[in-house]
């Protein structure tokens, strides 16, 4: 992300992403007061269809971690994620898209969010939040300037996109007995 400009550039990009994620709770629930909840770890396998924009689709895989503040015999938590992931897009630059993605691989992911989960039950759960996601080749490409022809290969412009984030949460696994 270091050295990116973030200038606007006349590409408007929409993103969908479908997002397979399995969690392992790292932490038990502890901490006092509004802090008290867990730690998770995220891995994701992710298909984003892009409806606009001159790429069509990105796939990726993602890891990271989620901060659940779960208060005292409610239904409900609150919740932030990061997530850091690599995946493929394809990519429109070098084919000569003015501003469009720079390679086909390596593509870099970004995600960060936050929101709210509600149980319904132990198993079931449904979240609602707002996510905020990166995608670039970290200048990667084949974009190599130099003194002879500045303008020489595809620049890689990287999307940075925000919207509403829906899932639905369900537990795997059986019931822990306890003695």
């Amino acid at each position: 992300m270091e050295g990116d400009p973030y200038t606007e550039h006349p590409l408007k990009y929409t993103l969908v992403p479908v997002i397979l994620s399995l969690r392992w709770h790292m932490t038990n629930l502890g901490g006092r007061w509004i802090f008290r909840g867990n730690w998770d770890l995220t891995s994701s396998g992710s298909f984003t269809w892009i409806p606009s924009g001159p790429e069509t689709r990105y796939i990726s895989y993602d890891m990271g971690v989620r901060r659940n503040f779960v208060p005292r015999n409610r239904n409900y938590a609150s919740y932030f994620d990061i997530r850091l992931g690599v995946g493929q897009i394809n990519a429109k630059g070098p084919k000569g898209v003015p501003y469009a993605q720079g390679e086909n691989w390596p593509e870099f992911t970004m995600n960060m969010g936050s929101g709210v989960r509600y149980n319904f039950s132990p198993r079931l759960a449904f979240t609602a939040g707002l996510n905020y996601m990166h995608l670039s080749n970290m200048d990667l490409s084949e974009h190599k300037p130099n003194a002879t022809d500045p303008n020489w290969g595809p620049i890689n412009y990287g999307i940075n996109v925000y919207g509403p984030a829906l899932g639905i949460d369900i537990k795997l696994g059986r019931k822990l007995h306890r003695e």
